[in-house]
């Protein structure tokens, strides 16, 4: 199993040899997108940051602490993210590429979001450990906005489960801002009805901003 798992791995790599992460000057600004898995016991916390059209930050990590619930598990994930997301404002602004915008951190749980802005849920969520909350101390501090991304949109989602070969391709694309020609080298072998259907494009990248 392993050993089979390992020569898929080598054959990925061979093809796709000629894909790498892509710069190019636009007038993107830096922004995010987070998520979590909240499937097992500790959940996996994803996030990723893009600038110019491609990906300068990614993150995948179990959760030190259990959560019990989804959106618990989405507040972790953004609260991590942001640490993130303050780091490369201020990064960029030393740079003298920053910008007084608040930076976007798409997240795709509405009651996660509605969390970051207030403390609506609280009987709900008093009992989540204040660390996590950091994302809502931001929001207040006017350093990000955390807008609402659509699930098949969320970039972040690549980070936080195995993803059908066509969703996966299409992640992929955006996140290295592969240029077309290039992803279409990279036909893989799929087996009828494991092609499925994405809303990605090239331009989803926008969504969350």
């Amino acid at each position: 199993m392993n050993y089979e798992a390992a020569v898929r791995v080598l054959l990925y790599l061979n093809r796709t040899r000629r894909l790498g992460l892509r710069f190019q000057a636009s007038d993107k600004p830096l922004y995010g997108m987070s998520d979590s898995d909240w499937g097992v016991r500790h959940s996996t916390t994803g996030f990723i940051f893009l600038y110019k059209s491609a990906a300068i930050c990614w993150n995948s990590s179990k959760q030190k602490s259990v959560a019990l619930s989804s959106c618990e598990a989405e507040i972790m994930a953004a609260s991590e993210a942001t640490k993130d997301a303050i780091y490369f404002k201020t990064f960029l602004e030393e740079l003298g590429y920053g910008s007084s915008d608040p930076v976007s951190l798409g997240v795709d749980n509405t009651a996660a979001r509605d969390l970051a802005y207030n403390p609506e849920h609280h009987t709900k969520t008093k009992h989540i450990d204040r660390r996590h909350f950091f994302v809502r101390e931001a929001v207040e501090n006017l350093q990000i906005t955390v807008p609402y991304v659509n699930t098949l949109d969320n970039l972040a989602d690549f980070f936080t489960k195995v993803q059908k070969p066509a969703m996966f391709r299409a992640m992929r694309d955006i996140i290295m801002n592969v240029p077309p020609h290039l992803s279409d080298d990279d036909k893989e072998n799929t087996a009828p009805g494991t092609t499925g259907e994405s809303c990605l494009s090239h331009n989803s990248g926008t969504e969350g901003q």
